[in-house]
Order: C-alpha cells, then sequence, then structure tokens
C-alpha cells in the first residue's frame, strides 16, 4: 500500500511537470532538502490575508510537491485557515481529494486574485480507490486556487467578482 501510494504521488508530481503547471527548475533540485513524512499534513508557514472582508490565514503552496501533497492528511483545519495553490500562468486546473480527510470548498482566481469560480463542498477521498475519484476542474483558465473548509464559501458570502488580498511576496516562487 505504502508503495502504490508513492508510486502514486511521484506520477502525480511527474503529471504536473510534463503539463508545465511547475517551475521550471529540475525536480531533483525542488525536493533535494525536503525529507517529507509522506503520512502527514505538511506544515506549511501561514500569511494573513482578507477575504471578503474577513481575516485568514493561509498557507502558501508554491512548489509541485507542496501542490501535490495540499491538504492530504489533515484531520481538521481551523476556520479561518486555507491553502492557496500558486502557479506560474494561468491555466485550466484539476484537483482530487485524494488523502484528503475533510470536505473542502475550492475557489479559483485570476491573475489579479479576482474569484472566477468556485466548487463548494468537495468530498473527501480518504481510504478510496483513486480510480473511483472525481475530478474537480475549473471551466476558465486560472492562476491560482484556494482550498477552505467545505461551507465557508457560503458563510463568507463569496461571490464571482470578489477579491483575495494577501501580501503579494508571497506569490512570487522563490525556489
Amino acid at each position: 500500500m505504502k508503495k502504490q501510494f508513492l508510486q502514486l504521488l511521484f506520477l502525480t508530481l511527474v503529471i504536473l511537470t510534463i503539463l508545465g503547471c511547475g517551475h521550471s527548475s529540475p525536480a531533483s533540485a525542488q525536493y533535494k532538502n525536503q525529507n517529507p513524512n509522506l503520512y502527514e499534513p505538511q506544515n506549511l508557514p501561514k500569511t494573513e490575508a482578507t477575504f471578503n472582508g474577513h481575516k485568514l490565514w493561509l498557507m502558501v503552496a508554491k512548489t509541485d510537491y507542496e501542490k501535490a501533497k495540499g491538504l492530504m492528511f489533515y484531520r481538521e483545519l481551523a476556520s479561518d485557515t486555507g491553502m492557496l495553490f500558486v502557479y506560474d500562468y494561468s491555466h485550466k486546473m484539476s484537483f482530487w481529494m485524494m488523502n484528503t480527510r475533510i470536505p473542502l470548498d475550492l475557489v479559483f482566481f485570476s491573475e489579479d486574485l479576482t474569484v472566477t469560480e468556485y466548487i463548494p463542498n468537495m468530498t473527501p477521498g480518504y481510504g478510496k480507490k483513486t480510480d473511483t475519484l472525481p475530478h474537480y476542474n475549473s471551466n476558465e483558465p486560472a492562476r491560482y486556487a484556494l482550498e477552505l473548509n467545505a461551507g465557508l464559501i457560503e458563510k463568507l458570502d463569496i461571490k464571482i467578482g470578489d477579491k483575495l488580498e494577501i501580501p503579494q511576496i508571497f506569490l512570487y516562487s522563490d525556489y
């Protein structure tokens, strides 16, 4: 089972690299200094952001590894916490909930952090066969995506055209 997970994680990272969703540096350089426990949630630094007048603490996933792992294995997520996925350019995105234990909302953003579309209440995929997991796709190209606890889109009254405010320094790759 562990071997299958590692193979699937590697395959996901390879696909992201092939599709150009990652950075231009070689994968080996990106992961050289990372020694992650693959079965534990990643703990990325958080930065303060404002979304629709509400303060949030966002983990910012920039590397291919950080984006591929996302919120896998989290048993809970604070109500004011989420993960922002940062890409080098706008493209149609596809997410799935492999090894994700909690239901999540997904918000897609344009280049200027304006909401372009969203998907509420994605179903957890932890313990499910990968070939049975649904894919959650953006209809239009997006530059950023934000995962939040399920129900926050409704609670925060998020609509198309709303803007996310986050210090710009966190949106650029430093890897």
